[in-house]
């Protein structure tokens, strides 16, 4: 028997194939720290920058950027600063981080896994008073997967729009805002506030369950499949950083079948989701006590309550299945046709209104595609005798030339047709009620087609048909758009 045959021939290319399975990976990380300085007295000397008067100023570190905000006090402990100057220092920080690996586990199956996560910080110091009272403002985001709740419905008119993950949501504000509250046990309050001296008292104010602290990491718990006892950060760490995937698969084509229809027969799905701190800033009365925690005056009872440094106001989930399931094929005859479903679902989070929309969109796609190569509608071909026939890579007949113009004028055709159903239900955190705001079911039809007359001159032609049925006729109502073109385009080359 030939070697290929054999079963250790076969389990040795299972086991090389396994072992090198992983094609690429690349890691892309930027960080990107910026800082200025108002009232820097030191003149700036010839070397490096350095002024020497008795120690060099600005500094080695400062002059080779191996410095953070703590440059900031040691400038100000050698005398460096200016007090006079009222403008604060500010500092910005970008942090990138893409991760990317390519597998093929067997023949003909491909996984793209990507991963990023994005920081962006800006701080105003104001470092002349007593403290350094800083306010930040930022945004955050990252890959997560909040699989675990993406195939819930919104449910309808007659169960009042119900959602068990919005319930079990809702179920964990008490017990999050147990745990956040855990965390100041014993803590003393600041010194320059009402309750100087004494411990933290939940009788003189302490968590909101509505407020940023509880509500964002409930949310991500609920639906990013954790539990009570996942983490209390409204910026997960990079260990939690968790991949998106594309996958693709060819091996079809191994069966004969396949083989004797098709030139290529591929099924294709993608998820992706996006968690996302839009913007957030700072409280401007919060005092630091320990890390990102803090406590912030009551605007009611002026006592300091617990709470972190970050006033965010929405947070969100983009999550996408585009397609959640396909197929692309083109047969023998250069038909090539795909059928694409597609599912995506928006969480948006509001701190301000205590409200939580779900936005639902489901479409389902069929395009239909051929090319009709060297089709002459304005130059009749000649009567010619044909003595050799080129062949393509694939053993095909290659399409004739054009022997006047020596190139091509092929005919693309294109037809897509979609089906769309949108819809948006509002859910209040805090009455847990729910309520549809917008929706509706739209169908399309296009058709495009581009014929190449010559090197110089490309005619297109195309006609759409859109049809949106609302989903709330009280608000909107039923429309229909058609659009219808022929367009030539002439473009000079030399």
């Amino acid at each position: 028997k030939p070697n290929e045959e054999g079963t250790w021939y076969k389990l040795a290319r299972l086991t090389a194939r396994t072992a090198m399975m992983v094609r690429k990976f690349n890691v892309s990380y930027t960080d990107n720290f910026s800082m200025a300085l108002p009232g820097f007295m030191p003149n700036v000397g010839d070397f490096f920058g350095q002024n020497n008067s008795g120690s060099l100023a600005p500094g080695l570190d400062f002059a080779f950027g191996f410095t953070g905000e703590k440059y900031i006090e040691k400038a100000r402990s050698r005398g460096w600063l200016s007090d006079s100057i009222s403008s604060p220092a500010t500092t910005n920080l970008s942090q990138n981080l893409q991760l990317s690996a390519t597998i093929e586990p067997i023949e003909g199956l491909k996984i793209d896994l990507n991963a990023s996560r994005t920081l962006n910080r800006a701080r105003s110091i104001l470092y002349m008073y007593e403290g350094s009272p800083t306010t930040q403002t930022g945004s955050f985001s990252m890959t997560t997967i909040s699989i675990s709740s993406a195939f819930e419905g919104t449910g309808n008119a007659d169960n009042g729009y119900r959602s068990k993950t919005f319930e079990r949501f809702t179920g964990y504000l008490e017990s999050f805002r147990n745990r956040v509250e855990a965390q100041y046990q014993g803590a003393p309050y600041p010194n320059n506030s009402k309750l100087a001296g004494t411990t933290f008292n939940p009788e003189n104010g302490t968590i909101d369950p509505y407020s940023s602290d509880v509500m964002i990491p409930a949310f991500l718990a609920a639906y990013c499949g954790g539990n009570e006892g996942s983490s209390l950060s409204i910026f997960p760490s990079i260990t939690k950083l968790l991949p998106n995937w594309n996958v693709s698969y060819s091996g079809l084509m191994r069966i004969g079948w396949f083989r004797r229809h098709f030139k290529s027969f591929t099924l294709e799905h993608a998820y992706k989701s996006l968690y996302s701190v839009g913007s957030y800033n700072t409280y401007s009365s919060y005092m630091s006590y320990m890390g990102d925690l803090g406590f912030v005056n009551n605007t009611t009872t002026g006592n300091p309550v617990p709470s972190s440094m970050f006033d965010v106001s929405t947070v969100s989930i983009n999550e996408a299945f585009s397609p959640f399931c396909g197929v692309s094929a083109t047969f023998l005859n250069n038909l090539t046709a795909s059928i694409k479903y597609n599912r995506t679902r928006v969480l948006t989070l509001s701190m301000t209104s205590q409200q939580l929309t779900e936005a639902l969109s489901n479409d389902m796609v069929i395009g239909l595609g051929y090319k009709i190569n060297n089709l002459k509608l304005f130059n009749p071909p000649k009567k010619r005798k044909i003595t050799n026939k080129k062949k393509d890579e694939n053993g095909e007949n290659a399409a004739d030339a054009n022997t006047e113009t020596g190139m091509s004028t092929p005919l693309n055709l294109r037809v897509d047709v979609s089906l769309r159903d949108q819809s948006a239900v509002n859910r209040n955190v805090v009455t847990g009620l729910s309520q549809a705001t917008s929706g509706n079911k739209a169908f399309k039809l296009s058709f495009m087609a581009d014929y190449t007359v010559s090197k110089l001159l490309t005619l297109s032609a195309y006609f759409e048909r859109q049809t949106t049925t609302p989903l709330l006729t009280s608000s909107a109502y039923p429309t229909t758009t058609q659009d219808f073109g022929v367009s030539m385009k002439f473009q000079l080359t030399r």
